[in-house]
């Protein structure tokens, strides 16, 4: 089975959702680094991860949002978040948490939400 499933929606801005479709590990980070270089390469600058149906989420996971989040900041001093989370398990936020990502990536509950924080 796939890990992610890309769209696009049109907020302000139009911005590229990255579905994740199960647990992120080892096995499996690297075609979500993928997908958001990707999208990328093809111009989307707002990233949106849907981790509503990710239960869990390894250290590979944690260090490839890191990455994504890194690639989207690296566009000179721009001080926006191009990244964004949405929906993850309880458990998931306490892990992303732990990690420090929360300190400086947004979550929001809904994509109802998170899509007119762009």
């Amino acid at each position: 089975m796939k890990l992610v499933i890309v769209s696009q929606v049109q907020g302000r801005v139009p911005v590229t959702v990255l579905e994740l479709q199960g647990r992120v590990n080892l096995g499996n980070a690297m075609e979500l680094e993928q997908a958001a270089l990707q999208a990328y390469n093809t111009g989307a600058r707002d990233i949106l991860i849907d981790l509503s149906k990710a239960p869990s989420l390894t250290s590979a996971g944690i260090r490839s949002i890191l990455t994504i989040h890194k690639l989207l900041t690296n566009t000179g001093m721009d001080k926006v978040n191009h990244l964004k989370l949405v929906s993850p398990s309880a458990y998931v936020r306490n892990v992303l948490e732990v990690a420090g990502l929360l300190d400086y990536i947004e979550v929001f509950t809904s994509l109802e939400e998170a899509i007119p924080s762009y």
